[in-house]
């Protein structure tokens, strides 16, 4: 929700979603197949640059949204770089533990630090989507690229129930905390797990009644938006150009210097 409210003040808003998709899905596969530490940090780098010069976003937001994903990074890469070895095994570190050593080498480093920074490249990629592109804007340029209606659909509506559950579950813990709900960490946890309960059962009958509402103003198994008036933005294909170029070109030079 975060990203869609910076992604209607983003100046790049009005561009077609079109060239948007583009880009991102290009950078996207680039940092996937090259499976580089540099075209990683290159792609990330680039997006980056172009959300804050293209769209208008202060530098921060896009490393406060960067810093949600790079816990859950850090906790799998840590289980790819601690691996077991015998003893007298070359290792850069490790401890031992019974009659094995626990730690990592260089292969599991370079393992390790090659997925790490090419996920940071491809949520890099994501985000210029996503700060400068409303997702009804997606969900349409989804319907003309032919992805299947069905799965354009769905997304629809779980996107929308989102708002539902968390309006829901704000609600809850606002009633809750006004009666001291969470003063101590027994109480505390017995009211998370009486509004982990809760949530869904309220957001099911909000949704039943949403359904209905739909139902009695036309709904047919499709929802219609109206495309707005968009900008081209045939400028960003060239754009897109580059930034292959410069991942292609990162890619090169790291081969060229480790091979």
């Amino acid at each position: 929700m975060g990203t869609d409210r910076y992604a209607y003040q983003s100046r790049l808003r009005r561009i077609s979603p079109m060239p948007k998709l583009l880009l991102t899905g290009s950078a996207l596969v680039l940092c996937l197949l090259c499976d580089s530490v540099t075209v990683g940090l290159v792609t990330l780098l680039a997006m980056w640059g172009l959300v804050t010069a293209l769209g208008g976003l202060s530098p921060r937001v896009f490393l406060r949204f960067l810093c949600i994903p790079m816990a859950f990074l850090a906790v799998g890469c840590v289980t790819i770089l601690i691996n077991s070895y015998p003893q007298g095994a070359p290792v850069l570190l490790a401890v031992p533990v019974g009659e094995r050593l626990w730690g990592f080498d260089g292969a599991a480093l370079l393992r390790a630090g090659r997925l790490f920074c090419k996920a940071l490249g491809a949520v890099g990629a994501m985000y210029f989507l996503a700060l400068n592109t409303p997702v009804t804007d997606v969900t349409m340029a989804l319907e003309r690229l032919h992805v299947p209606h069905l799965l354009v659909e769905l997304m629809e509506l779980i996107y929308r129930f989102i708002f539902v559950l968390t309006e829901t579950a704000s609600r809850i813990r606002l009633a809750q905390e006004s009666r001291l709900g969470y003063q101590g960490v027994r109480r505390s946890l017995s009211s998370l797990g009486t509004l982990a309960s809760m949530v869904f059962l309220r957001a099911w009958r909000k949704a039943d009644r949403v359904y209905t509402a739909l139902e009695s103003r036309g709904y047919s198994g499709s929802l219609v938006t109206l495309s707005g008036g968009y900008a081209r933005g045939a400028w960003l294909y060239p754009l897109t150009a580059a930034v292959a170029a410069v991942q292609l070109a990162a890619w090169y030079l790291e081969r060229s210097v480790m091979g």
